[in-house]
C-alpha cells in the first residue's frame, strides 16, 4: 500500500500566524520606543521581546526604520477605530463622530509619546519624519475627506473641495489640543472639553463651506 502524501500546511493559517508573528513584533517594537526612544531602541531587545528572530523582524520590516514606521501606522489606524461600528449614522454625524474619535485617540499619552519621538528625531533622521508626515497625513485626510464629501452630498456643507475642507479640518481639529499638548505635557483635556473643540471646529467648517 502506498506511503501517504505528506499534508500540505494550510495557506490560511500560515497566513494567520504570520500576521501574529507581524503583530508580536509591532507590539514588542512600540514598548522599546516608548521606553528608548528611536535611538535607545535595539532590535535585539524588540526581538528578546517579542520571542522571535532577526531574520523574521528584518522579512518583515526591512530595518528598524521600517518597524517604527509600521508601529505609527498601526496607531494611526487606531484613531477612527470607533466610526466601523456607526455605519447608519448620518453623514454629518459620522464627521463629528470620527473628529471626536481622532482627537481622543491622538491626546492618548503613548500615541504623544511616539510624536515627540518623531519631532526629536526629525534633524537627525529627515526621511524618518518626510515620510511617516506625508503617510499619515494621506491616511487621516483620507478618511476625513470622504466623510466630507458625503456631507456635501446632503448639501450642509459646500465650498471648497472634500480634500481642501479635510486639511483645513484637520488644522482646526489639531490647533490648541495636540499640538499644545506637545509642547506642555502638563496639560489635560477632559472628554466633555474635547467634544466641544470639535464641535466648534465643525461650527467654523461649516460657516468656511456655506
Amino acid at each position: 500500500m502506498p506511503a501517504a502524501a505528506p499534508r500540505k500546511k494550510s495557506t490560511t493559517a500560515t497566513s494567520q500566524r504570520s500576521r501574529d508573528r507581524r503583530a508580536d513584533i509591532i507590539k514588542a517594537a512600540r514598548d522599546v520606543f516608548l521606553e528608548r526612544g528611536y535611538a535607545g531602541a535595539s532590535t535585539d531587545e524588540i526581538v528578546g521581546r517579542s520571542g522571535g528572530s532577526k531574520e523574521t523582524l528584518y522579512a518583515h520590516f526591512g530595518n528598524k526604520l521600517g518597524l517604527f514606521r509600521d508601529v505609527i501606522l498601526v496607531e494611526v489606524d487606531t484613531l477612527f477605530a470607533p466610526l466601523s461600528g456607526r455605519p447608519d449614522e448620518e453623514p454629518l454625524e459620522r464627521l463629528r463622530l470620527a473628529a471626536r474619535s481622532y482627537i481622543r485617540q491622538s491626546m492618548r499619552p503613548e500615541v504623544i509619546a511616539l510624536m515627540r519621538i518623531l519631532i526629536s528625531e526629525g534633524v537627525r533622521i529627515p526621511e524618518l519624519t518626510t515620510q511617516l508626515r506625508a503617510i499619515v497625513e494621506q491616511k487621516i485626510l483620507g478618511v476625513f475627506a470622504e466623510l466630507i464629501t458625503a456631507v456635501q452630498a446632503t448639501g450642509e456643507l459646500k465650498g471648497e473641495p472634500a480634500r481642501a475642507l479635510a486639511e483645513i479640518f484637520n488644522d482646526l481639529l489639531r490647533g490648541g489640543t495636540i499640538f499644545s499638548i506637545l509642547f506642555d505635557p502638563q496639560q489635560t483635556f477632559s472628554n466633555r472639553k474635547l467634544d466641544a473643540h470639535v464641535d466648534a471646529c465643525l461650527e467654523r467648517l461649516r460657516k468656511l463651506a456655506r
